[in-house]
């Protein structure tokens, strides 16, 4: 199997020190979620959610969401976990 390229939909930054980029990506049907401090160094600083969703709709309304909130990496999947339940 072949796999598809990645697409970023949505990517925000907040103005804020640390800097986060929030990326909801579409890749083989489903919406994944990339989360990351700027310069990261440290494994709790990065998180990438795979097949989070097959609703785009969804995806882009938790990715603002969590971008309004300044949610840390280290929070996504339990956020996640919450939401999509």
């Amino acid at each position: 199997m072949t796999q598809e390229s990645h697409k970023i939909l949505i990517k925000t930054k907040t103005n804020e020190d640390p800097r986060i980029v929030y990326s909801v990506i579409f890749r083989n049907a489903y919406y994944d979620l990339e989360c990351y401090k700027v310069d990261w160094k440290e494994k709790k600083d990065y998180c990438y959610i795979e097949s989070l969703t097959d609703d785009e709709g969804e995806a882009e309304t938790f990715l603002q969401m969590i971008s309004r909130g300044k949610a840390y990496p280290v929070h996504i999947h339990d956020l996640a976990e919450d939401y999509f339940q």
